[in-house]
């Protein structure tokens, strides 16, 4: 049996405001060297492009569920469908007095 949780869960620097404020004031204040500097950077990318993909995959879903609703009746479509075919019989009009 594996020791490894099933579920990792990895932080992101956007995902704590604590983090980026520290951030953010070490850069303005100068606190990281060249180095860091670029090691972060890179960990932003990643974190962008990681985003980027969960973002187009939601929208993937998103227009799944779209063209389904399109082509699929909804429930109260379906109601009144069902309705209309037992019941030819329209109620009389009202006219205006």
């Amino acid at each position: 049996m594996s020791s490894q949780p099933a579920i990792v869960y990895t932080s992101r620097i956007c995902d704590s405001d604590t983090m980026t404020n520290k951030l953010i004031y070490q850069i303005r204040q100068n606190q990281l060297s060249p180095t860091e500097l670029n090691k972060l950077q890179a960990r932003c990318n990643r974190e962008l492009n990681e985003l980027r993909q969960e973002l187009n995959d939601l929208l993937n879903d998103l227009r799944a569920i779209a063209d389904r609703s399109k082509t699929e009746p909804s429930a109260a479509d379906r109601v009144a469908a069902a309705g209309s075919t037992s019941n030819n019989q329209t109620a009389p009009r009202k006219t205006a007095a």
